[in-house]
């Protein structure tokens, strides 16, 4: 699993780590249903690959980081590692250094993984990527 992780990470770590800053201790939160309903359409719409509507709700930095080719292109080559994808497992809700997160577990042809959607005070995407499940 860990040579799974390193071999996203490489290749996606300039258009995923557009982030809120370094993680600290998470804490489980009751994240209003909403941010989730929007984390699980958000990947919804990467798996459909319709990349101009997933990077409609991005905030600013993210809008410029990732524009929705550069999305594509980061979805096509974690694609072409693990598989594709077959569908939304679970999800579940964090707060991080007063950030919203939502983590979508998909399961893919080879391995899950966590499509981690953080949310900044705007309720706007401010950061995303594609981790290990813990």
């Amino acid at each position: 699993m860990k040579l799974i992780a390193c071999f996203l990470l490489v290749p996606l770590c300039l258009a995923l780590l557009v982030s809120c800053g370094q993680p600290q201790e998470k804490e489980e939160v009751s994240v209003t249903s909403d941010l989730t309903s929007r984390a699980t359409e958000f990947v919804t719409l990467l798996a459909q690959e319709d990349y101009a509507n997933a990077v409609k709700d991005f905030d600013s930095t993210m809008k410029g980081a990732m524009p929705p080719e550069k999305l594509e292109e980061a979805w096509t080559s974690l694609i072409g590692q693990i598989g594709v994808f077959k569908k939304q497992v679970s999800s579940r809700e964090a707060k991080e250094m007063g950030f919203d997160v939502v983590f979508v577990t998909c399961e893919f042809e080879k391995t899950q993984l966590d499509v981690k959607v953080v949310f900044n005070p705007a309720k706007e995407i401010s950061g995303l990527w594609f981790v290990p499940v813990e």
